[in-house]
């Protein structure tokens, strides 16, 4: 009988660790899209905001993480998340970050609809509306509600189908801020 070697050698082939290794690429990126992280540069826009003042994306990038958001005044989900936002918001005002609530007009609802749901729930973060929905086509989004993580580069980093919650923008905003996405 031969002895047991101290050491136990390779007995992968070569292609089953090129497979191996390819299935962890991959796997990354899959949990990098899963993330939101899309690596896109945001497109810029220009709109003018239910307060008369112009927002423009490359310009407010320059200095500001943003938020962007589309969404809509009879979209229930739209509606639940807008509270958290505002909390969100409430928190962060006094950094570095713009959050701008796109409204996409879509149904029945009127831009005056969307202003009185601002008014309504109490919402002091940015708001403006994409009128022809050019914005919303630029960035390809498939439904609402729909937000970007813009960093200062104007890099998409995250983006988020659904409702979000107060601590998800907070913790994905902070990072951006402290220059890491998460």
């Amino acid at each position: 009988m031969e002895p047991i070697p101290a050491t136990i050698p390779s007995v992968m082939n070569p292609n089953f660790r090129i497979s191996l290794v390819f299935v962890a690429v991959l796997a990354g990126l899959v949990l990098l899209v899963a993330c939101g992280g899309s690596g896109e540069r945001a497109r810029d826009f220009e709109v003018v905001q239910f307060n008369g003042e112009t927002f423009r994306l490359s310009q407010e990038a320059e200095s500001h993480v943003v938020v962007l958001n589309f969404w809509y005044p009879s979209c229930p989900p739209c509606r639940e998340e807008m509270p958290a936002i505002e909390a969100a918001w409430q928190e962060l005002k006094d950094e570095p970050v713009r959050i701008l609530a796109l409204y996409v007009p879509q149904g029945f609802d009127s831009e005056q609809d969307a202003r009185d749901f601002v008014v309504e729930l109490g919402l002091t973060f940015d708001f403006a509306t994409d009128r022809l929905a050019r914005i919303a086509e630029a960035y390809e989004f498939e439904a609402f509600p729909k937000t970007y993580f813009i960093d200062m580069d104007r890099n998409i980093v995250a983006t988020n189908l659904g409702i979000l919650e107060k601590e998800e923008i907070v913790q994905q905003v902070r990072a951006l801020i402290g220059g890491q996405a998460s």
